[in-house]
């Protein structure tokens, strides 16, 4: 894939260099860079200002890195204040829809990449430090967006990613050669002592990490400043990205003292130093083999890969012909109201293709159903043709303006749809109060951690069971189906030797990893079940595809090889507390805080089922769909084969009895010829009623009312289905009360 001109904002501290590095590491082209700067107050620069956004102490030395690094620095003056505090920005807007120069502080971004792309109109991203806050992504974001151009935040996550430590960040720089210093201290646990020391040293990570333990929490992201506990400058590099390196005598560095505690440096004199390496041979292509890019899977995963093997041949079934027939949607928008949600099911539009049957489906849910755009936290877009996403896409987003669109799934499901009918939507949607508990996330930078969703949809969105008081309930976590694209450059990897199994198995693997780590930022703590659709033109058979993506669901719920024996360590002076949260000395890295983050571990493996459908987003081979709880779900109730062709697993996730969530998925291995109730499919509650909620159904063939009684259900037509032991089923029926 080839690289990007990007332009890369700088504040001159530590996070926006080494993002440069990783930009040129991923095949980038840096070619200017970008800086905002206090505003003239009374005729008289200030040295530094309080803002939520920039980092503006230490500014002064800004127009030194142009030499530094050989780049054109364009600047800006910040305007404004922090209008918008929320953590994802809204962008402003006209009554008119049209975007307004507002007074908020992040739109002095606009003006000055305007600048850059008219100097250099071959930009085409713009690059980022962004390591933790939510606040500093989102606005770039915003603004990037509007402009065209693809954001990139290769730090962002950085300490959840190998090795799990706190300090990687500043481990790496100092393998690499940075030199950052700090020059401004804002929190209780530093004084002046810290200034002017190199960020990177062993002895400053040292102190960081033990001054911020008193102050912060694990993972917090305060031992590498992100919480604005310190600020550094970045005053030297590998040579030869940079040509001088900026140096500042002991005099000219003046000690200011601020409020609450908040000690800075004044930097008078800083003057460029030209670098003489020692081996002139060096070249920046050498340089960059150095800089550790954190691997595309965890350990976990890792793991989970290799336990996997793919010397398997196709079953019989495979061999089966396929179902073809046409699956109508025998109730068209229907409406069920459950709680604080309504589910509007199998949406179809007006219109002679598939972009204006979307345009009429967003104007039909507004204008009939009272279904706004702002309230929607999850969709399931299925599509004829794929070749139709990117304008479905644009009439689907056009109405979607507030930050944390909704999470969604997309697949095409062929000639299975109904003639005639090219897009179908479902959407799930909040009501009342409870819209206001909704919390989204929205990642749209490139980076190593997960995908970015560039467009009208979320990563996830989490809501309440029952209501927006009951802070105390468990959360729903709607999270967006994953393909296997690698984050960093948001392509698939190539299969290189790997046999067409065993890449499969990688891709599998790769995005149910994008799927856990999406889990854990949302606080998930276990999955209600999940359903992985696979493509129908695969070089690999559809059942080893199944066994392959079932066996990788069990292994990521069951113990890592390092606890599965259960047997204690030998060492008597090792100390279990220290392992997990101490101190690790791995990756050729120097000891940091450990912040590897909470598994997700189900107490049993929950239900999972394979789904075979046209075609997914992207030709993606694999994508996985799941649903989670920021409860702990109990223990799985199967309720065994209530006939010998049904099968119902029940899983219940709760805090009290009045904040509960309950999923149910019923297996039936031959479709249904004769009348079933909700009692003979296992879905009634303790006291025999009916459960009354949100029910899908997966279908291999047309489903009639009175067969199944589940008029107001979504509807997902398949070509083929199989079950957690790879067993070729008819019909998957998902219940979920809330």
């Amino acid at each position: 894939m080839s690289g990007l001109k990007v332009v890369a904002l700088i504040s001159g501290g530590k996070d926006s260099f080494f993002s440069i590095l990783h930009c040129l590491a991923n095949g980038h082209e840096v070619v200017a860079l970008a800086n905002l700067h206090p505003p003239l107050q009374d005729g008289e620069q200030s040295d530094d200002i309080d803002s939520f956004m920039y980092q503006t102490v230490g500014h002064s030395v800004i127009p030194l890195y142009e030499k530094a690094l050989g780049l054109p620095v364009y600047r800006q003056a910040v305007l404004g204040s922090a209008v918008d505090s929320n953590k994802s920005y809204a962008t402003p807007r006209h009554n008119d829809g049209q975007v307004t120069a507002a007074e908020d502080e992040t739109e002095s971004l606009l003006p000055l990449l305007l600048r850059v792309m008219a100097a250099h109109p071959e930009v085409k991203a713009i690059s980022t430090g962004a390591i933790l806050s939510d606040y500093q992504r989102t606005r770039v974001e915003s603004v990037a967006m509007r402009l065209g151009l693809t954001p990139l935040s290769y730090l962002w996550q950085y300490p959840f990613l190998p090795p799990y430590s706190e300090t990687s960040l500043l481990d790496d720089m100092a393998a690499i050669g940075q030199d950052s210093r700090i020059i401004k201290v804002a929190s209780g646990g530093l004084d002046d002592s810290f200034l002017w020391e190199n960020v990177s040293s062993v002895r400053t990570k040292g102190r960081l990490v033990k001054a911020m333990q008193r102050f912060g929490t694990l993972g917090d992201g305060a031992a590498v400043g992100e919480g604005g506990e310190f600020e550094t400058l970045a005053v030297d590099g590998p040579w030869p990205i940079w040509k001088h390196s900026i140096q500042v005598d002991s005099d000219d560095r003046l000690v200011s003292m601020g409020d609450a505690g908040v000690v800075s440096l004044k930097l008078k004199n800083a003057r460029l130093v030209a670098k003489d390496p020692a081996d002139a041979s060096v070249t920046a292509a050498s340089v960059l083999e150095r800089l550790r890019q954190p691997p595309m899977l965890d350990n976990k995963f890792a793991e989970i890969q290799s336990r996997i093997d793919t010397e398997h041949e196709a079953s019989s079934e495979d061999l089966l012909q396929d179902a073809n027939e046409k699956i109508d949607l025998e109730h068209t928008w229907t409406e069920q109201h459950t709680g604080n949600l309504i589910t509007v099911s199998n949406c179809v539009g007006r219109g002679s293709g598939a972009n204006a049957q979307m345009r009429d489906i967003m104007e039909r849910l507004a204008t009939d159903h009272n279904v706004q755009p702002s309230t929607i936290v999850f969709t399931t877009i299925l599509l004829r043709n794929m070749s139709d996403f990117g304008g479905v896409n644009a009439a689907y987003g056009a109405g979607f303006t507030t930050p944390n669109p909704p999470a969604r799934v997309t697949i095409s499901c062929g000639d299975k749809l109904p003639k005639d009918v090219h897009v179908s939507l479902s959407v799930v949607a909040l009501t009342g109060t409870a819209q206001q508990a909704k919390r989204g996330l929205h990642v749209q930078s490139r980076s190593y951690w997960a995908p970015a969703n560039i467009g009208p949809y979320s990563q996830a969105i989490s809501v309440p069971i029952t209501s927006v008081h009951d802070s105390s309930g468990p959360l729903v976590v709607h999270v967006a189906g994953q393909i296997p694209l690698v984050p960093a450059i948001m392509d698939f990897s190539s299969a290189d030797s790997l046999s067409p199994a065993a890449h499969f198995k990688q891709q599998a693997i790769l995005s149910l990893q994008h799927l856990w780590r999406i889990g854990q930022i949302m606080s998930v703590k276990g999955w209600l079940g999940a359903v992985a659709f696979i493509d129908r033109s695969s070089e690999v058979s559809g059942s080893e595809r199944a066994r392959i993506a079932v066996q990788a669901w069990n292994h990521a719920h069951s113990p890592t090889d390092q606890n599965a024996s259960g047997e204690e360590d030998d060492d008597e002076d090792v100390d279990l507390w220290e392992q997990t949260h101490g101190q690790y000395q791995s990756y050729g890295h120097s000891s940091g805080t450990l912040t590897e983050r909470a598994d997700i571990r189900n107490e049993s493996i929950p239900p999972i089922f394979v789904a075979e459908v046209e075609e997914l987003p992207k030709s993606a081979p694999i994508e996985w769909a799941s649903v989670g709880s920021t409860a702990l779900p109990q223990s799985m109730n199967t309720r065994g084969h209530i006939t010998s062709k049904c099968m119902c697993q029940t899983m219940q996730a709760s805090c009290n009895a009045e904040s509960s969530i309950t999923s149910c998925w019923v297996t039936l291995y031959d479709f249904p010829t004769s009348i079933l109730s909700h009692t003979d499919l296992g879905l009634i509650d303790h006291t025999g009623n009916a459960y009354d909620g949100s029910y899908t159904i997966y279908t291999t063939q047309p489903v009639k009312s009175e067969v199944l009684p589940f008029p107001q259900a979504t509807i997902i037509p398949c070509y083929r289905i199989w079950d957690a032991e790879g067993k070729p089923v008819s019909v998957i029926i998902a219940y979920r009360s809330a």
